[in-house]
């Protein structure tokens, strides 16, 4: 997934854009340190791993200028530096010629390109499971769909656009039969995230383990999650219990009812992190990290109470985000705090 983009002028930043969780501030100037170092010592680079991002970049030193994507590690180079060629055309067809004079204000016009490149660089969100666990359901639930109330078989897989806010994503959902088996490794590869789609009984959560072992061999940097589907039902395992067996990140789902639409995209946009201003959808998501970010200063601070009731705040949004593990946790913290508040 594209997540940050730059074009710097010498030292001078003159677009930024970020669509998603990326560098912070001082490992982006480490990184075009180090760039900068090795372009001094005639290496021939021009793209750089930092732990789980990628860095591809292009730099014209008479111009002193320097475009750069930050991308997930595991994205396919050669496409996102083709991509970034198109950016520098069309920044220097467009500025090249004021390069001393440029107000950074005109740099807005560069938002319909590079929302276009986002698109064309495909984030890619695999949905994985047995047969009749509910990806097609979670699927047309997600693309907003008519929801399906007979399940019928997906036949080798299928490929959805799902949009949040300006940002297009493209959805696989693969059959889960098993004489597809041998399909799945391909289908796999250069994923951003998996959602691993179990319908919440401990026969398909102890089976689930297999594509565990498969994103690991077949996409090791992919984001991944698991969705305890079916959690309507009275046999069904609770999402700690899920999250327990399977040891991965764990959201709760019911993907019959239409109402669990936006919690199904704030759930991938928490996933891939992406960054909380591209949707409305996204606001529960903003307010849990801001709210978290609060209650640290707060606790920081000795502000026993103030923090008791962030966490408290923090847990209800989880709940309503599904993710119950989050919330179990943010709701003991707010818990021990307030016990400890009565007894002194």
């Amino acid at each position: 997934m594209l997540r940050q983009v730059y074009i710097l002028y010498g030292e001078n930043i003159l677009y930024n854009k970020n669509f998603g969780k990326s560098l912070s501030v001082e490992d982006f100037q480490k990184v075009i340190t180090e760039i900068v170092e090795e372009v001094k010592k005639g290496t021939n680079l021009d793209s750089y791993d930092f732990f789980k991002y990628k860095i591809v970049y292009s730099r014209l030193e008479e111009e002193r200028l320097m475009f750069i994507f930050i991308t997930d590690v595991n994205d396919e180079v050669e496409r996102t530096k083709n991509e970034l060629e198109k950016l520098k055309k069309e920044f220097l067809d467009t500025f090249g010629d004021s390069l001393e004079s440029l107000d950074p204000i005109l740099m807005e016009i560069l938002n319909p390109i590079i929302a276009t490149i986002h698109r064309n660089l495909k984030t890619k969100i695999s949905l994985v499971g047995f047969s009749g666990v509910g990806k097609t359901t979670t699927t047309n639930l997600i693309c907003a769909d008519e929801i399906p109330s007979v399940h019928i078989p997906t036949i080798t897989g299928k490929i959805s656009t799902v949009k949040i806010g300006k940002l297009y994503f493209h959805l696989w959902d693969f059959a889960g039969q098993e004489q597809f088996s041998y399909l799945w490794n391909d289908f796999i590869l250069g994923s951003d995230a998996v959602l691993i789609i179990t319908n919440s009984s401990l026969e398909n959560v102890e089976k689930s383990k297999f594509f565990i072992e498969l994103i690991k061999e077949h996409a090791p940097y992919a984001h991944i999650a698991v969705i305890g589907n079916k959690q309507d039902l009275p046999e069904a395992l609770n999402i700690d219990k899920i999250q327990e067996i399977l040891g991965v990140k764990t959201y709760s789902m019911v993907a019959i009812d239409p109402v669990n639409r936006e919690r199904m995209i704030q759930i991938i946009a928490d996933i891939l992190e992406i960054n909380t201003n591209v949707s409305p959808l996204l606001k529960p998501l903003f307010e849990r990290d801001q709210l978290i970010n609060k209650a640290r200063d707060c606790l920081e601070n000795g502000d026993i109470a103030q923090t008791a009731e962030y966490f408290e705040k923090i847990s209800d949004i989880c709940l309503e985000l599904g993710d119950d593990a989050l919330y179990k946790e943010f709701y003991e913290k707010a818990s021990k705090l307030k016990s400890y508040l009565t007894d002194n």
